[in-house]
């Protein structure tokens, strides 16, 4: 199965598990009957491990870049820009512009459809990003030890799980390279890692997950130019998530959740808000 996919590219007084339920049940409703099984993979159930972080009273993480005119792109995409059109002093009210901008450019989504014919678009998806569980593979230390050109492999996925706990069903994976400190500065083609391909389907095939990303330009390793991540992922069904900002290094790698939200257009992926909930400071 593995290979398969790989070769295809109100809650009231409900309680803290209670809330954590019905927040999970709430996307997982809206495609009842959609046939696609990651859709319905955690089943309204709060996943192992995952029952002490209750978004409500959770401490929120942003996890995203401000877009600005010195984001980096990839090469060939359009850079963002834009102007002042209304000011206070003259209008009465505050109005900008946008003059150019790529829809994927700084913190966003791709949706099936940027890789995938016929593929879904940002507009048509459902629900799931809007709580899922959050797993965090960090790679700082390997970076560290043997520099950032390397895969994460299904080996390096089960080392992961010994050490924190099963990938939970409908969850959100990011690679954490410690990279998006330099974000706003360094060119798309310096070396950074990535999920490989095989790596990619297993998460999707066999832990069910909806989402994929990293702190740096993309699930992709800088020496994938087959985008192998990006287009195991998004056959899958699911998304990729990019240019996660450096409130990550503040995220448990097993246990939190996270929130991706903003606009829906009829795009193959577009700018979002992306928000990690964790555990509350203790006094």
């Amino acid at each position: 199965m593995v290979r398969n996919l790989r070769n295809l590219g109100s809650l009231g007084n409900l309680g803290r598990r209670g809330a954590l339920a019905a927040l999970v049940a709430a996307p997982v409703a809206v495609v009842a009957g959609a046939g696609a099984g990651p859709a319905r993979a955690s089943g309204g159930r709060i996943p192992r491990g995952y029952g002490d972080v209750d978004p409500r009273t959770a401490r929120r993480v942003p996890l995203w870049h401000e877009l600005s005119p010195t984001n980096p792109v990839f090469p060939g995409d359009p850079s963002f820009t834009f102007e002042v059109h209304s000011t206070i002093p003259a209008d009465g009210f505050l109005l900008e512009r946008i003059t150019s901008l790529g829809t994927h450019t700084g913190t966003h989504i791709s949706a099936p459809a940027h890789f995938i014919e016929g593929g879904k678009f940002f507009d048509e998806l459902d629900e799931f990003f809007a709580l899922m569980p959050l797993a965090v593979v960090d790679v700082r230390a390997r970076i560290a030890a043997g520099g950032p050109d390397f895969l994460v492999e299904i080996a390096d996925l089960r080392e992961w799980e010994r050490t924190h706990g099963r990938i939970p069903a409908g969850g959100c994976v990011l690679l954490f390279t410690g990279y998006s400190a330099q974000y706003v500065q360094g060119p798309y083609d310096e070396p950074a890692p990535g999920f490989s391909g095989d790596a990619t389907a297993w998460l999707f095939e066999r832990r069910r997950i909806r989402a994929l990303g990293s702190d740096t330009y993309g699930p992709d390793a800088t020496s994938d130019v087959d985008f192998s991540a990006t287009s195991t992922a998004l056959a899958a069904g699911g998304i990729t998530v990019e240019n996660v900002g450096a409130g990550l290094a503040r995220m448990r790698q097993f246990g939190d959740w996270v929130s991706i939200n903003g606009p829906r257009p009829h795009f193959g992926g577009f700018q979002v808000g992306i928000t990690g909930f964790t555990r509350p400071h203790r006094p």
